[in-house]
């Protein structure tokens, strides 16, 4: 084991609901504060979807953005020492008839969400609700951190599968199961250019060919942190194309547009719970 590991289990086993997190968040938030991760790249950002804002409020925002990542990791790290807490984290969802019907009939879905709201704590709620859930993923480039995070998925009963194994993805969705997409940041050479802000980029196919392939539905579905250790779920109606006349990339193409204005509607009410620090436009 790592020495880097062995620091994040340590801390991992200190967090805890109560003082406990909030020490850890505050720290966090300090230090990310003078750190400043990836800070030219927010602000880029955040000029995009707020133009008329001046450069001080763009940096008062980045520091929200900032603090809200303190609190998830705070509260991931306390997750793990009883993942079944969970469930009296989430306070409201709106919108869980359409999964369960789902459940209730064998049939598999696209859940489409992105890094907004605390999206680890969204797939280990849908865990203890008993979705069968699998999410599509890409380890952290870090290796410490990595395995720490898939040894705290493996805790709440998430299985992972590579991005590159999209037809596995594909036939698990057909046989029932529930297939987890972040479709927020940059699709690269792999994707179409199709706006997002009103702004053209790159974007990630993903959901839609699963849904085209599996003969599933994509479900939206986001988290919001409403105060810590407090959360709200919001599942939107299937996305569902008009096919009659379309090819299968046009097809593609329609499902990854409504993907897109889904996105930009679950960042609205909160969007300082989205993670700014991406290269979405390149």
């Amino acid at each position: 084991m790592s020495i880097q590991l062995k620091i994040l289990k340590g801390l991992c086993s200190f967090t805890a609901v109560g003082w406990r997190a909030s020490l850890v968040s505050r720290t966090l938030s300090m230090v990310l504060a003078i750190v400043s991760p990836r800070k030219d790249v927010a602000l880029g950002n955040i000029s995009i979807l707020f133009p008329e804002k001046t450069l001080k409020w763009r940096k008062k925002f980045l520091k929200e953005v900032y603090h809200h990542l303190s609190w998830s990791v705070s509260e991931y790290l306390s997750l793990m020492k009883d993942p079944s807490l969970v469930e009296s984290w989430v306070k409201e969802v709106s919108g869980e008839e359409y999964l369960k019907e789902l459940k209730e009939q064998g049939r598999g879905a696209i859940i489409l969400t992105g890094h907004i709201g605390n999206w680890e704590i969204l797939a280990a709620w849908l865990c203890a609700r008993g979705y069968p859930l699998q999410a599509i993923a890409r380890d952290p480039n870090n290796r410490a951190v990595a395995d720490l995070t898939n040894e705290c998925r493996a805790a709440v009963g998430l299985v992972t599968i590579s991005k590159y194994r999209i037809l596995s993805a594909a036939r698990s969705a057909k046989k029932g199961n529930f297939i987890g997409v972040l479709a927020d940041q940059d699709g690269g050479r792999s994707g179409i250019g199709i706006p997002f802000w009103g702004k053209e980029c790159s974007t990630v196919t993903g959901p839609a060919v699963l849904s085209l392939t599996a003969d599933v539905p994509v479900i939206p579905v986001f988290s919001y942190r409403l105060r810590p250790f407090e959360h709200r779920v919001v599942i939107r109606p299937p996305i569902i194309p008009e096919s009659e006349g379309l090819s299968r990339a046009d097809l593609v193409k329609e499902i990854t547009l409504r993907c897109n204005r889904e996105l930009e509607k679950a960042i609205e009410p909160f969007p300082h719970q989205w993670l700014w620090l991406h290269r979405r436009w390149r």
